[in-house]
């Protein structure tokens, strides 16, 4: 989960960056040391890429997260989600979270790639020989028709990676929350992120499994060594769409709204009820 600033500061840097400064309105002293937030901040990212903390480490790090919360009153400063600096998965979750992308990847690689890249090189062929011809409506019509084809086994491809992530998903989630590193209503929304990560790490692997097929076919390759690099483009391009959709902060997004829904913040909800 994050840490959002809310009223004067609109980061995660910056509400670090006040909690270490001591700038907390009606004279409140800071309750954490920079070196603690430090320390909390470097777990964080190394549970984000799999990293399951020692005992001891869990207990400080809680620590640091209930200092942060201790804070939340002080005055031009409110912190929120006070579980982890990262709304990313983290332990567990994030192993599954790189399985699922890695074999439902691999996988879309195998089932589509081939058929990617034989559209992608007969579209090329049309376009080319309609340009070549003055024949420009040829050309617009093919470059139509295999977009319209490419785009059917994408959604196909992202509905089956969707299935396969949130499936692993799951699994992962619910160890890391028996574990009791995370809350029930961050599993849920860890699983809804990954399901929607799924799916676009689905279409990213149709992508790059199509254009390493296509690339090698034209080279004359062909047989299995065909066959492992479309798996291996599928891998990658769901892996590194993966990458792309949790940097842009959509992951977070959605995970904090799903999150929201299943446990609701206390405080939100009576400031709901009193305005009601």
């Amino acid at each position: 989960m994050s840490i959002t600033a809310v009223q004067s500061l609109s980061s995660v840097s910056g509400a670090l960056a006040s909690a270490r400064s001591g700038k907390i309105v009606q004279g409140q002293k800071p309750t954490l040391s920079r070196d603690d937030i430090d320390w909390a901040q470097k777990l964080d990212r190394k549970m984000e890429y799999g990293y399951v903390p020692k005992a001891e480490e869990q207990a400080r790090y809680n620590q640091v997260v209930q200092g942060l919360e201790s804070i939340r009153d002080g005055g031009g400063y409110v912190y929120q989600d006070v579980a982890s600096f990262s709304s990313n998965p983290r332990g567990v979750a994030a192993i599954g979270s790189l399985v699922g992308r890695t074999l439902s990847g691999g996988y879309i690689g195998y089932r589509y790639g081939h058929d990617i890249g034989a559209i992608s090189r007969d579209t090329f062929h049309t376009i080319k020989n309609g340009i070549a011809a003055g024949d420009i409506p040829l050309a617009l019509k093919g470059f139509a028709t295999g977009v319209k084809q490419a785009g059917v086994i994408s959604l196909k491809a992202g509905g089956i990676s969707s299935a396969i992530n949130a499936g692993i998903s799951i699994v992962a989630n619910v160890v890391e929350t028996v574990a009791g590193r995370q809350t029930g209503a961050e599993g849920v929304g860890n699983v809804a992120s990954d399901t929607v990560g799924g799916f676009l790490s689905g279409v990213g692997a149709t992508a790059f499994s199509g254009a390493s097929a296509l690339g090698l076919s034209l080279a004359g390759v062909g047989g299995l060594p065909l066959t492992i690099m479309t798996v291996a483009g599928g891998a990658i391009g769901s892996v590194l769409t993966d990458k792309l959709y949790k940097g842009s902060g959509l992951f977070s997004v959605i995970k904090t709204k799903v999150t929201g829904l299943v446990a609701p913040d206390p405080a939100q909800v009576n400031v709901a009820t009193r305005a009601a």
